[in-house]
């Protein structure tokens, strides 16, 4: 097994794994009784997967492709959940078609299905991307809601190359460590 492919299968079983995790977490934690309760018997579910489209990707896009959609569709299925938000943020890196494409939060998985399943992968040509802005956007642009006890939030970053070090865009820890003061839990 090349290094790459080995580099690959790890990034997959982290990333599955951090999924469980995440979830777990989210729907099983213990609720702060000096927090009162929502109205919903249910929890919400709100997930944005930031999601590398460069060359790189090529022969794995449609692998996260399908792993993406196959994580919103067992979301769905969890009897737990009243109701579920989709957000994608496809990126690249500068001198590319395009640096990020924002889909806000939305109910409509039919629009969110096909917006991702049309993502091809393209552009690049170095190994690091522009993973600051795209995590940046993932956080500011997607249309959160604000965090309550009975709401998951979740922002999946998925790719297999580093950040650029562009000094004009925000540092990822410093976007990460905000996303978690918003009560969003970045898997990366």
């Amino acid at each position: 097994m090349t290094k790459f492919a080995v580099r690959i299968l790890t990034a997959i079983i982290t990333f599955a794994i951090g999924v469980a995790i995440a979830t777990a977490w989210v729907f099983n934690r213990t609720e702060d009784p000096t927090i009162p309760p929502v109205s919903s018997d249910k929890p919400t579910m709100e997930m944005v997967f930031v999601l590398d489209t460069t060359g790189s990707m090529g022969g794995l896009l449609t692998g996260a492709k399908e792993r993406i959609w196959g994580i919103v569709n067992d979301v769905m299925q969890t009897s737990s959940v009243s109701s579920v938000k989709v957000g994608l943020v496809a990126y690249r890196d500068r001198g590319d078609q395009y640096v990020t494409q924002v889909l806000p939060l939305s109910e409509d998985l039919d629009k969110v299905y096909a917006t991702l399943m049309e993502y091809k992968a393209a552009g690049g040509g170095d190994e690091p991307e522009d993973v600051r802005r795209a995590l940046a956007e993932g956080v500011a642009k997607a249309g959160w809601s604000q965090p309550s006890q009975s709401r998951a939030q979740i922002l999946f970053l998925v790719g297999d190359a580093p950040p650029h070090d562009y000094a004009d865009e925000p540092d990822p820890l410093t976007t990460a460590d905000l996303a978690v003061k918003h009560g969003i839990i970045v898997n990366t």
